[in-house]
């Protein structure tokens, strides 16, 4: 045998050596000072041994390790057993010497300490308001449920033992899908968490926190463990307080203004998309830069004394700051802040901004605009009134049928008579002079020219009306239209000292029209405006591009038009006339370019006073988008 007695002597750890007739063979120092009575022999180790010791308090004798590895015939074997009011972790090895048995070695190990952690533990579960459990690799065999299963959802363990699909049936349908990767993750061996609604034992609606955790040894998955938490009245407030907040934040979102928040150091804790927007940042950009490194270095000494009074005053402090954009462009914002308090202490800043630049800028030109104020007036209750003067053509035609024989024949007699008299005279008085002569030369020329004015646009109007369906359609960009008509009249309107200015946008503007006859319509107009505007005038030529329309606009400051006259003013052969003028023409044209608009599916406006001005506004409709 093995000098034991030499290896064991100085272990600080309890251990006996015990023959086939589980008689003591050698213990040492350490156990006989804990176990062994001097009154013990070495024969009746095993009776006296035990009962002085206490050690049948738990188990017989027979299954204690140093009995039983004889008894079972194992190599080896283990129990934990209380003796002497403390806890033993008891493990007896079976040493063969030639495969002989020879003797049981036994070590007596102390877990009191583990023991007692072993209890709180489990007393720390059985009262824990949530659920601990342990399951087998496949996540629906229950090893383990503590008591807080009954407390919380009314299930006892046992029924959760017995009935393994208990608790997975009373989950809602709708999570169930998410329930399933949950247990699916676990099964791949990694950690899962899940959030889902079910019914209690009683039929209440609950929300659970379900985690789960896989203990994996050599690879395999031996057990799940987890715990299961009732969140429902936390989800309960987090709803309540989603909602609250999800209000809040479509009513700061949805502001136009400058919202942001501060903490006491003057960094951005918060800031909404319109704001960040106006300078050219996404929310994420700003939030932790301090509010200074957005301020323009001109005003800063100005903004830093105004959040020392913010911080200082409980009331809405009101002042102007200059931000510097992304692009290094100053914007300026109205800013009014206030401290938020918190327990009585101020616990960082809110303030609402307002971009004031344009209103800036508009000041500045508020006296250009002053001119222009009338005509914007103008503008806009044409625009009020713009279902009121929409007639058709055959309602026109209709209404003239009556008048066209007499116009017709008065326009062409009284210029015709004019050619007849002078040629006569000249041909029929010898004594006229070459002076007169040229003069009624001219008169005439005057004439002839006026008459073939009116018989071309007798034809153009004529065209118009009987040849919609010739017109050639296509589509258009509008805007070099215009730009051609404009130019056209540019040499016309210098000559007389009228400045001619055009407001067009560079945009492609696509309609669908007829190109040639745009031209003559607009240059009608514009030829229009030009004519009965004195020197120095104005005439002005706005494009603007509008969703589903664009519209053109023809202004001037000319002699106007009579208010009696507007009505009647795209009739044909209708002149406004003034007193101690007598206006040009046959009073085809204006009627020329409504027939035009309205073949295009347009609208024409007007809108005059004597003196101040005209302007006509014409509606196209714009190609329909896909």
């Amino acid at each position: 045998m093995i000098d034991y007695e030499y290896i064991l002597s100085n272990l600080n750890l309890p251990v006996l050596i015990t023959d086939s007739k589980v008689t003591k063979v050698y213990s040492n120092a350490a156990f006989n000072e804990l176990f062994v009575n001097q009154k013990v022999s070495d024969e009746k180790f095993l009776t006296e041994f035990l009962i002085y010791n206490n050690l049948n308090e738990i188990i017989g004798f027979e299954k204690y390790p140093f009995v039983s590895i004889l008894k079972n015939n194992t190599s080896h074997e283990s129990l934990v057993g209380k003796i002497n009011d403390k806890w033993y972790q008891i493990k007896s090895i079976k040493e063969k010497s030639d495969d002989v048995f020879e003797y049981v070695i036994t070590s007596f190990e102390d877990i009191s300490k583990e023991k007692e952690t072993e209890d709180w533990l489990k007393l720390t579960t059985e009262n824990i308001d949530a659920i601990l459990y342990a399951t087998g690799p496949v996540n629906n065999d229950f090893i383990y449920v503590s008591n807080a299963v009954e407390k919380l959802f009314g299930f006892t363990p046992e029924e959760i033992y017995n009935n393994k699909l208990a608790f997975v049936k009373k989950i809602y349908p709708e999570y169930f899908q998410y329930f399933k990767f949950f247990i699916d993750e676990l099964k791949s061996g990694k950690s899962s968490i899940v959030e889902y609604k079910f019914k209690d034992k009683f039929g209440h609606e609950r929300f659970v926190r379900h985690t789960g955790t896989p203990v994996v040894k050599s690879g395999k998955i031996e057990k799940i463990v987890g715990v299961i938490h009732d969140i429902t009245e936390e989800k309960e407030i987090l709803e309540k307080l989603e909602k609250s907040e999800e209000r809040f934040r479509l009513l700061i979102d949805t502001a136009n203004d400058f919202i942001f928040t501060l903490d006491n150091y003057g960094y951005f804790l918060t800031v909404n998309k319109s704001g960040a927007k106006s300078l050219g940042f996404v929310q994420s950009e700003i939030v932790g830069k301090h509010f200074l490194e957005t301020i323009s270095e001109k005003n800063k000494p100005e903004v830093a004394f105004a959040f020392q009074k913010i911080l200082t005053s409980e009331k809405i402090t009101s002042f102007e700051a200059a931000f510097v954009d992304k692009f290094g462009k100053n914007v300026m914002f109205e800013i009014q802040a206030s401290p938020m308090i918190l327990e009585n202490k101020i616990d960082g800043i809110l303030a609402i901004g307002r971009d004031i630049t344009k209103r800036r800028k508009d000041e500045k030109k508020l006296k250009e605009l002053n001119a222009k104020l009338i005509e914007a007036n103008r503008i806009n209750a044409i625009e009020r009134d713009r279902a009121k003067h929409q007639i058709s053509v055959l309602e026109e035609l209709n209404k003239l049928k009556n008048e066209f024989i007499s116009n017709v024949s008065h326009e062409l007699r009284t210029p015709l008579a004019s050619i007849v008299g002078f040629a006569e005279t000249i041909s029929s008085d010898n004594s006229l002079t070459r002076e007169n002569i040229n003069e009624f030369n001219d008169i005439i020329i005057m004439e002839g020219k006026r008459l073939a004015k009116f018989i071309n646009d007798l034809l153009d109007f004529s065209k118009v009306e009987t040849d919609k369906d010739s017109m050639n359609f296509e589509f258009i960009d509008i805007t070099p239209v215009i730009k051609t008509v404009a130019e056209n009249f540019r040499n016309q309107s210098e000559q007389k000292k009228i400045t001619l200015t055009t407001e067009i946008p560079e945009a492609e503007i696509i309609i669908n029209g007829d190109k040639e006859r745009l031209i003559n319509a607009f240059g009608k107009i514009i030829d229009n405006s030009i004519k009965f505007t004195n020197q120095n005038g104005r005439v002005t030529i706005i494009v603007q591009d509008f969703l589903n329309e664009v519209e053109i606009i023809i202004n001037d400051t000319g002699i106007g038009i009579p208010e009696n006259d507007l009505p009647n003013i795209f009739d044909k052969f209708k002149k406004a006339n003034q007193k101690g003028n007598q206006l040009p023409g046959a009073g085809l044209g204006l009627t020329i370019v409504k027939q035009t608009i309205d073949a295009h599916k347009g609208l024409i406006q007007v809108k005059s006073e004597v003196r101040k001005g005209t302007t006509f506004i014409v509606k196209l409709p714009k190609k329909p988008k896909r």
